[in-house]
């Protein structure tokens, strides 16, 4: 006799962080359903993300800026497909469109809980839900017998991401001490400035033995102004030239990271890589902490945050001091304690 769902359809087309914090909840749906088919939407530039990923069967790309037609082939896709349980990761408005006319047996939605964090956010009152995103991913699927594992996100790189990544980057499996740096965010306001990010290498090349691996997309050109003029061979800037499978497998290489809240630091999260986080008008209540024990958390305690989901709005106040009271030293000393505490058996 069959029980369960055996088709299910996972709806987040974005963002980097965010799908990778969902692969939590597809490995639960996969051991709460074992025998099940499960399938996921993301968008078209975040599909190797789970291309490999052993709980998923089929990952279909959904491209951006298609409009109307193409949400309405999606619908036409995934309606033949005839899915018993569909799940709206997402709750954008495209997905809102999609949902009601997505033929399944059962429906399930992410709580985004908007009003709560508008209020949390515009009036600094006590009501944010500090729970990670990885377990609130899963809250909608309990009553089917889902349940979250504390294992946190996962990541799967191919050995062909692995071996083109070495060779784009020039780097090996040789032993070096590398730390990752990701002065890149998809929204500048929760950037700290490339002129600190620049200082800090500084810092870490003279006081330190490490060699520096920078992590930036295509349209990251000021990583090129932040390595400019310094050793190549301690500082090996990859910005623009990785897949995000091979920025993954060159993650994979380094000892921490640091990082601005964004996707790449959950990137390193799910492949067990720690990180110093930069925290500005964002903080670790709105659910975007790594699960990673030893990562550590560098922010301000000001009254104005946090006062974003994302960095998208405007700082009411003369400059974004939840960034620029964060000063290099704070930032280098936090990265020496967090290499100290790798050296000790966890």
């Amino acid at each position: 006799m069959i029980t369960g769902p055996q088709k299910i359809l996972v709806l987040r087309f974005s963002s980097l962080g965010d799908i990778v914090m969902t692969t939590a909840s597809l490995r639960a749906l996969h051991e709460a359903f074992p025998n099940a088919v499960i399938d996921m939407v993301v968008r078209q530039e975040y599909v190797d993300l789970l291309r490999f990923n052993p709980h998923v069967h089929r990952v279909v790309g959904f491209r951006k800026g298609q409009g109307w037609k193409g949400l309405l082939e999606l619908l036409k896709l995934v309606n033949n497909e005839q899915y018993d349980f569909v799940y709206d990761a997402h709750r954008s408005l495209r997905t809102r469109l999609l949902m009601p006319w997505i033929r399944a047996k059962k429906r399930f939605y992410f709580k985004k809980h908007y009003l709560r964090r508008a209020l949390a956010l515009t009036f600094k009152l006590p009501l944010l839900d500090s729970k990670r995103f990885l377990e609130r991913f899963v809250e909608p699927l309990k009553g089917e017998g889902v349940r979250y594992d504390n294992q946190g996100p996962e990541v799967f790189v191919d050995d062909a991401s692995e071996s083109s990544a070495l060779a784009r980057s020039g780097l090996s499996h040789d032993g070096t001490l590398r730390v990752g740096v990701v002065p890149s965010a998809q929204w500048p306001g929760k950037r700290w400035s490339p002129q600190r990010f620049r200082e800090l290498l500084l810092k870490l090349c003279e006081g330190t033995p490490y060699q520096m691996v920078v992590f930036g997309g295509p349209s990251d050109t000021f990583c090129n102004d932040i390595v400019s003029g310094l050793d190549p061979k301690r500082v090996i800037n990859t910005q623009g030239k990785l897949t995000i499978l091979e920025s993954a497998a060159i993650l994979k290489l380094c000892r921490f990271t640091i990082s601005n809240d964004t996707g790449l630091l959950h990137l390193a999260d799910a492949l067990g890589i720690p990180s110093v986080i930069l925290f500005g008008p964002t903080s670790a209540e709105l659910g975007c902490l790594p699960f990673h024990p030893l990562s550590r958390v560098v922010e301000q305690k000001l009254w104005c945050r946090p006062c974003s989901k994302n960095g998208e709005a405007p700082c009411i106040r003369t400059k974004r001091w939840c960034l620029e009271l964060t000063d290099v030293s704070r930032v280098y000393d936090e990265a020496l304690r967090l290499d100290q505490t790798l050296v000790k058996p966890v």
